[in-house]
């Protein structure tokens, strides 16, 4: 039995899915408002559990094997909401882990992100054995989390996944940019910013179960797909190449992106959330690049999809539910 956290979400559904493919028993704490869209007329458990509470906590993960933590706060005001969101169910579930899990064995593998790390350049990409200098109050937080995570007592393996920006079908943070690209155009959001790494979040599902399965991975790991990192013309050609037509490129300078984000934040509400400054200052760098292979060697993981067929397969997915 798997415990999973952030299941219904994105990333953590496709973990669902190949944990059951993988033909484990899968748990998922859910809660009293979560839609379950996802996980609907699955063969797993739901059980509502409150994840800052470390009773609740050690009552979920009862009688399991491992948990995958994918949930987390990904867009919020302020530091504290970071933390609160990231840094104290991370705590929480590590303490009850070390209560529920006595003996060696277990595993608790938590989904960080590149952000915790910080940036990495198409000619220097992230890897593990690299300091972590997160720009963000998101990125720190995640930071911290896995702080906790690798400080908490108790004998269970502690593994990390950090992802770097993450797409695929059922995610809806990508759709503007696949909607522009149908429509033959894309953004660039100022010049300093020369690289991403990108990675279909079907493939990340089946990162997490490769290392699952490997007893001898532990620490953090990236994760990349075919290619280490896309500049904006190899984004622009993967875009084309996915929309089935030209797809155009238009700069936006960074300081009008911020006086946007200015205004976001003036007015509040969740447009604040999703351009705040925390966000910008994302774009004022080198690059979002890391390198997967540590990942590869430790454990034979290979991406399925590089960004043009994940794209492609996206796009499909989106006009399938009706959203393009």
């Amino acid at each position: 039995m798997i415990a999973l956290t952030g299941g219904t979400g994105f990333l953590g559904s496709h973990v669902a899915d190949a944990l059951l493919g993988a033909g484990h028993r899968v748990r998922v704490a859910v809660r009293p408002t979560s839609n379950l869209r996802w996980l609907a007329d699955k063969p797993l458990q739901t059980v509502i559990v409150d994840l800052a509470d470390q009773a609740a906590c050690a009552e979920f993960l009862s009688g399991t094997t491992s948990l995958i933590h994918c949930a987390g706060v990904v867009a919020g005001p302020d530091e504290v909401h970071y933390q609160r969101g990231n840094v104290q169910p991370t705590e929480a579930l590590a303490a009850a882990a070390a209560q529920v899990w006595p003996d060696p064995g277990a595993t608790f593998l938590l989904v960080s992100s590149l952000a915790a790390h910080g940036p990495g350049s198409l000619a220097r990409p992230a890897v593990e054995d690299d300091p972590c200098r997160p720009l963000t109050a998101y990125g720190r937080s995640k930071r911290d989390a896995e702080n906790a995570l690798m400080a908490a007592a108790g004998s269970f393996r502690r593994v990390i996944l950090r992802p770097p920006s993450l797409y695929g079908p059922r995610d809806r943070e990508f759709l503007p940019l696949l909607r522009a690209a149908t429509q033959g155009w894309t953004v660039r959001l100022g010049r300093r910013l020369t690289g991403l790494s990108l990675v279909d979040g079907r493939d990340a599902a089946a990162a997490v179960l490769a290392l699952l399965q490997a007893p001898a991975a532990s620490g953090a790991y990236f994760i990349s797909d075919r290619q280490v990192g896309y500049d904006w013309e190899q984004l622009r050609a993967a875009l084309t190449a996915a929309a089935g037509r030209n797809v155009r490129r238009v700069t936006i300078p960074l300081g009008a992106v911020r006086a946007v984000a200015g205004l976001a934040g003036l007015l509040g509400g969740q447009a604040s959330l999703l351009l705040s400054r925390d966000r910008v200052r994302d774009l004022d760098t080198v690059g979002w690049v890391c390198d997967g292979s540590r990942l590869t060697r430790d454990t034979g993981f290979s991406a399925r999809y590089d960004a043009a067929t994940g794209f492609a397969e996206t796009l499909a997915f989106y006009r399938k539910q009706g959203w393009l």
